[in-house]
């Protein structure tokens, strides 16, 4: 029906798109913080056979969340990191102001200074942290894994039945 070249064309073609959907998804689901599930992308070089052709595509392991059982912080992230964390998460997303227990300071680049130095001092006074067992993965993050990878697959379907009836209409 189809010919290999063809086949591996309308292969590369899903790959790509299934791998474009995943990386949208990600991002409209805010996963960003450094780039690196992104970039994590590798597509295998394509294996054909003489009845049929495959491609791989894998991306580091997210889902499984890094041993965090216990972390020592020997020293404390420089303060303008924390103020930049702070900032992109936005200021009104914390509870409340230390020292503005009442309400909020009259700036926000009070708030951001004084939530930064507050998270700082917090890691000197408890360098170490304990975090109990909850499992090797994170259950809301392996379900929303989960579901991104399957609608990237009925993305990538979606894209491989148009592709197909494309050629079989020309």
């Amino acid at each position: 029906m189809f010919s290999t070249e063809q086949q591996r064309v309308l292969l590369e073609k899903y790959v790509q798109e299934a791998v474009d959907e995943m990386q949208r998804r990600i991002r409209s689901a805010g996963l960003i913080m450094t780039g690196e599930m992104l970039d994590s992308f590798k597509v295998s070089a394509t294996e054909s056979g003489s009845d049929f052709v495959s491609k791989k595509v894998s991306m580091a392991d997210y889902v499984r969340l890094k041993d965090l059982r216990s972390m020592h912080y020997v020293r404390t992230p420089p303060l303008e990191a924390m103020k930049y964390f702070i900032e992109s998460h936005g200021v009104h997303r914390f509870s409340y102001v230390p020292g503005y227990q009442d309400g909020w300071p009259a700036s926000e680049e009070i708030a951001v200074r004084r939530l930064a130095w507050a998270f700082k001092m917090s890691m000197k006074r408890n360098p170490d942290v304990r975090r109990g067992y909850r499992g090797i993965y994170s259950s809301s993050v392996s379900k929303a894994m989960s579901g991104l990878k399957s609608s990237a697959g009925q993305e990538g379907a979606r894209f491989a039945m148009r592709f197909v009836k494309n050629i079989l209409t020309q």
